[in-house]
């Protein structure tokens, strides 16, 4: 009754901007990603603005139109009975408005200039005014989204006619425009206009920069690296780094913001800038040559110099028990299961409780969902986890964190959904830092897809990872079950040195699938021992925790191990053509995969 009460007389306007998840995903640096989302934000926040200066109350967004965290791309807002459409059409002209300015200020191109270059589709502003019915709030709600539903299946686009032009790189349905005036070579691209807005969108907004691949994938090793610094071989070794690498090229990249940062050089350096010249494939003359447009000659001996540094560096951490850098990172996803469903009334949350589709209790999700976003991103930008979080939306995540972090950073943010929201589903994919960022991507939202149809019920993880070869695998599971958490049990093979796994496990384990099908039927006791004798054969101790004195049971944990994989194998949903029973290959190949790179 209170939504009815509030909304008497009141159009209710949805103003959204929809096409988000292509346009991050086109993207070929974790840059162009967090461009996409922040301008999608920033357009999300100018609708509202433009709703509330025209007399709008925001319900999505709550209270002002505010920004960052939380902010969703889609406004709902209560407006004065007849003035729900002007309202809507002043959202859209204010967001055209900006995406002109923005589009002129990436190619340089005078305000007072004629037509700029079309960007079909971007941003394809959608809105929808429902005037008040009997029904009420809870009416309106309920037509605007199945409007919104109808809109969804109408293709609307203007015919496009091209001759003689380049397409672009990252989108290719589009045109590629000439780059602005006045930038070095190396910034040249083949870019759409919508494109080089995303490009170029840190220097039009005049922000700081977003960590690389390389960054995040390095960051657990430079952290260990930089609380070592007092160490004189190993602050020698690290200023030779930096003097080897400044006379290549006078390269910034941005800090991870977890990381430390020390008041001087080499250590202040090494957290902003570090991140690519730890590893020794980076120092080769003709590729840094072609990069810097030297002469190989000019820089040789700096390259080999720094080489033999990095070399050096990593041999005088793993004296002191730290692994070598990490050649893997992880995108991680998330998002909230069947959030439609739930604001409509029809869904429950974790708790079991049914929301009343009234103006007060939307507004409490929306707070309950920003106050959620930036508990991730506090998780997420933590000394202990190191990541880089892309968007945090409450409902949706998306992140960008080390491979020997992203299980932790996985379970961290899963825990703080509340239980008065639905559950939430996570992908977790590892990819090599040289790897494509758009394919990594597309397969993380595939996997969080696949784990959502093939968990009953979703709360689902799925955890997988491509290989720098193209070999992948991924394995998904409940996120939890009999008091276990799936990111606790595959967590176990990412917990410091120890041992090593062969990925011969596997190959055992898949050859001698029917008889543990077999044997898990019959006895379950027999199955775990089984398991144990086969995880046992390809166990050997870790070098390096031999040489910290390490005198852990291989028999314990080749029983730990075992556990996990039975575990697993028995959540792992059936694919189709599988017979149902346990099916503890995929989880081992994960393992296997994280026991290697996850450090």
């Amino acid at each position: 009754m209170g939504g009815m009460s509030l909304t008497a007389g009141q159009d209710f306007v949805v103003v959204t901007i929809p096409g988000v998840q292509a346009f991050i995903r086109e993207a070929r640096s974790t840059a162009d990603v967090r461009a996409a989302s922040e301008i999608v934000m920033v357009l999300a926040k100018r609708a509202a603005e433009a709703c509330q200066s025209a007399g709008g109350e925001l319900v999505f967004p709550s209270g002002t139109a505010g920004g960052g965290d939380g902010m969703p791309n889609r406004v709902v807002v209560l407006a004065p009975a007849g003035r729900g459409a002007d309202i809507a059409v002043a959202a859209v002209a204010a967001v055209e408005r900006e995406w002109d300015g923005w589009v002129r200020q990436a190619l340089k191109l005078p305000r007072s200039a004629g037509g700029r270059p079309a960007t079909p589709g971007v941003p394809a502003t959608v809105w929808v005014c429902v005037p008040a019915g009997p029904g009420g709030y809870a009416e309106q709600w309920e037509t605007a989204r199945q409007l919104l539903d109808a809109r969804r299946r109408i293709r609307d686009f203007a015919e496009v006619s091209l001759s003689g032009r380049a397409l672009c790189s990252l989108s290719p349905r589009w045109p590629a425009e000439e780059p602005p005036p006045g930038l070095p070579e190396y910034e040249r691209a083949t870019l759409c206009a919508a494109n080089w807005v995303k490009r170029r969108w840190r220097q039009i907004q005049k922000l700081d920069g977003f960590a690389s691949t390389v960054s995040i994938a390095s960051a657990c090793y430079r952290r260990e690296v930089l609380a070592r610094l007092g160490d004189p071989p190993v602050r020698d070794a690290v200023a030779v780094l930096m003097e080897s690498a400044r006379q290549v090229m006078d390269e910034r990249e941005t800090r991870v913001p977890g990381l430390a940062e020390p008041a001087g050089d080499p250590g202040c350096w090494f957290a902003r800038s570090g991140g690519p010249w730890v590893y020794q494939d980076r120092w080769q003359a003709e590729s840094l040559a072609r990069e810097t447009k030297k002469d190989p000659g000019v820089i040789r001996r700096a390259v080999i110099r720094g080489a033999d540094a990095a070399g050096d560096l990593v041999k005088l951490m793993r004296d002191r028990q730290v692994a070598a850098p990490a050649s893997y990172l992880a995108v991680v996803v998330q998002d909230v299961d069947s959030m439609g469903k739930f604001l409509s009334g029809h869904g429950a949350s974790r708790s079991g409780g049914r929301l009343s589709v009234a103006v007060a209790e939307h507004r409490r999700i929306s707070g309950v969902l920003r106050e959620v976003a930036g508990g991730q991103r506090r998780v997420l930008e933590g000394a202990d986890v190191l990541g880089v979080p892309v968007y945090a939306g409450g409902d949706d995540l998306l992140a960008f964190v080390p491979a020997a972090t992203a299980l932790e950073a996985a379970r961290a943010c899963h825990v703080l959904i509340r239980p008065d929201l639905p559950t939430a589903s996570t992908a977790v994919l590892f990819f090599h830092y040289h790897s494509g960022i758009q394919s990594a991507m597309a397969m993380a939202r595939d996997l969080l897809k696949a784990a959502k149809a093939e968990v009953p019920g979703k709360h689902a993880l799925a955890v997988g990872y491509r290989r720098r070869s193209g070999a992948s695998e991924a394995t998904i599971q409940p996120w939890e079950a009999d008091g276990q958490t799936a990111a606790g049990r595959l967590g176990l093979f990412t917990v410091g040195p120890g041992y090593r796994l062969s990925p011969r496990l596997a190959a055992d384990l898949e050859r001698d699938d029917t008889e543990l099908a077999g044997l898990h039927r019959r006895d379950r006791d027999l199955y775990r021992a089984e398991l144990t004798r086969l995880v046992g054969r390809h166990l050997s101790r870790d070098r390096d925790a031999v040489a910290a004195g390490d005198t852990a049971s291989l028999d314990q944990t080749a029983r730990e191990v075992a556990e996990a994989l039975a575990w697993l194998g028995d959540h792992e949903p059936s694919r189709p053509g599988e017979a149902a029973g346990a099916r503890p290959v995929r989880a081992a190949r994960v393992g296997v995969f994280l026991r290697q790179e996850a450090r």
